[in-house]
């Protein structure tokens, strides 16, 4: 048997995620307390508990580097997370700094993420060159998973479904591995 089979066999199938909204237009309405419509961290949520994992937290922040950090620190320190998912800042305007700013506190990146996620892009008709456009990216900080996804639902639709979900438990067994 396969390496790789081996592993998803003894992989956990009880899994903790934190979810981590970055958009600044989202989060100054709810300091407003006006109604949100976070469609693609509603996403990740619903597909996460869709697929028996569990949600033990969630967090909207605005596109400001302090406030990125304190929420992915707040959400490592949480000893229930084993994965943390965002959604937002990662393409290149001025003000998507996420992958700037969580990719330093990784103790390694999982590079192949990112190729392979701009790959399954590519293939979708619509999106096509455009796929490039992306810094989506994932890593590892002290045994936790994390992955900095776009802000589009389609492209966290795509990640969640066809790379982070089919592959999360394997990864983490393999990260824990001594």
């Amino acid at each position: 048997m396969s390496s790789h089979k081996q592993h998803r066999q003894h992989a956990p199938t009880n899994i903790n995620f934190y979810v981590i909204t970055i958009s600044t237009s989202r989060y100054e309405k709810m300091m407003k307390k006006e109604p949100v419509i976070d469609e693609s961290g509603d996403i990740i949520k619903q597909l996460i508990i869709q697929s028996n994992y569990n949600v033990v937290g969630y967090d909207l922040v605005p596109d400001e580097k302090v406030k990125i950090l304190k929420a992915f620190a707040n959400a490592l320190d949480n000893s229930q997370t084993d994965v943390i998912i965002s959604t937002g800042g990662t393409g290149y305007t001025q003000s998507d700094v996420t992958v700037e700013t969580i990719r330093r506190i990784f103790d390694r990146e999982i590079e192949g993420f990112s190729d392979v996620f701009r790959l399954v892009s590519y293939s979708d008709p619509e999106v096509r060159s455009a796929s490039y456009l992306t810094k989506a990216t994932a890593g590892i900080v002290n045994g936790k998973v994390i992955f900095l996804l776009p802000g589009s639902p389609d492209a966290v639709r795509l990640a969640m479904r066809e790379l982070i979900l089919p592959e999360v438990g394997h990864l983490l067994y393999i990260v824990r591995r001594k």
